[in-house]
């Protein structure tokens, strides 16, 4: 059962996958999380914005791979030992699944959505205290086209 965003950032508690870009740390919804790879081969798309990494090819079909680095705009970090690409959900009804790239998977988590504080701008919906630290916390949703 997929549970729905209007309920996750109110005062249910929530699974969600940590990620490091760059220098941040991220959490992000589980339920919206199809796989976890290692890092794609990938082929530069002329043209294309620095978010966009590239293409590849997931299952026989093309995919747009992100930077989630460049999309939550987070500072280098240490080189990534073992990059991951994360395949997820993004958009709101119409949903649509893309690769993001990311630099070392964490943990699962549990959150609750009260406890997301700062400002929403874009993916970012704010900021969430864990173990390592503050966690940037994600919304996918707010990732794919209007519906």
């Amino acid at each position: 059962m997929l549970l729905s965003y209007p309920s996750m950032w109110d005062d249910e508690a929530f699974k969600a996958l940590t990620v490091r870009a760059g220098d941040a740390w991220c959490a992000m919804p589980l339920p919206r999380v199809r796989r976890v790879i290692k890092s794609l081969k990938l082929h530069p798309l002329p043209g294309a914005g620095p978010e966009i990494a590239g293409l590849a090819e997931v299952d026989g079909e093309p995919l747009v791979i992100l930077s989630l680095e460049r999309l939550i705009e987070a500072p280098p970090g240490p080189a990534a030992e073992f990059p991951i690409t994360l395949l997820v959900e993004v958009g709101g009804a119409a949903r649509e699944v893309v690769g993001l790239a990311a630099d070392q998977p964490g943990d699962i988590v549990y959150l609750v959505g009260s406890a997301i504080a700062g400002p929403s701008r874009g993916l970012i919906r704010g900021e969430a205290r864990l173990g390592r630290g503050l966690v940037r916390v994600l919304d996918l949703a707010a990732l794919g086209g209007e519906d």
